[in-house]
């Protein structure tokens, strides 16, 4: 399997599967222990148990990050190709699976566009209509905090955000830089 890299399409679908065969392993791993303490000597009060405790640690923390991201779907394959066939610029600022941890919870963005002063970003929700100026906050408090100050609009509508970030202009030298540095921020914020 070839490793997606955050931002990537497809990313979401690496995770999730990464940390589920990390949690298969471990619960294989705990469970012949404990079998194995138990046909060698018919009871789990040996030291031998101190190995399946141990290894119960590392799980609980796999099934906690799998269960963060569980909920969350990526695009369609079809609707990923709409987007990145139907984006004329192909300078890398198109994110794709993108989440943004807080402490309050985790956001899940389909799509995110970072350039020239602009973040715009694809939510596909059944709810989003009830919640967009909470996925716009989402973003400018997480992201913004810095010196930096971006526009976000958030959309739940694919020809809408098609539409939308075709029309940002090229950002000068200097705007690149700002750019790369919000793209970083967001993808480390987040799974």
């Amino acid at each position: 399997m070839n490793k997606v890299n955050k931002g990537e399409y497809g990313y979401l679908k690496s995770y999730k599967l990464s940390k589920l065969l990390v949690v298969a392993i471990l619960a294989i791993m705990i469970a012949a222990v404990v079998i194995g303490t138990l046909i060698m000597y018919g009871d789990t009060s040996r030291v031998i148990i101190i190995i399946a405790i141990l290894l119960s640690l590392p799980l609980a923390k796999f099934i906690i990050a799998y269960l963060i991201v569980a909920k969350f779907d990526s695009l369609t394959f079809d609707q990923h190709a709409k987007i990145s066939n139907n984006y004329k610029s192909k300078d890398g600022c198109l994110l794709f699976d993108i989440t943004i941890s807080r402490y309050e919870g985790v956001k899940f963005y389909h799509s995110m566009l970072v350039k020239n002063g602009k973040i715009y970003a694809l939510v596909l929700s059944k709810d989003f209509k009830d919640k967009k100026k909470e996925y716009e906050k989402w973003i400018a408090t997480s992201i913004n905090g810095g010196k930096y100050k971006y526009n976000v609009s958030v959309f739940d509508s694919i020809d809408e955000y098609i539409k939308k970030i075709n029309t940002v202009s090229e950002p000068n030298d200097n705007n690149k830089l700002i750019d790369r540095h919000i793209r970083e921020e967001i993808l480390s914020t987040g799974v």
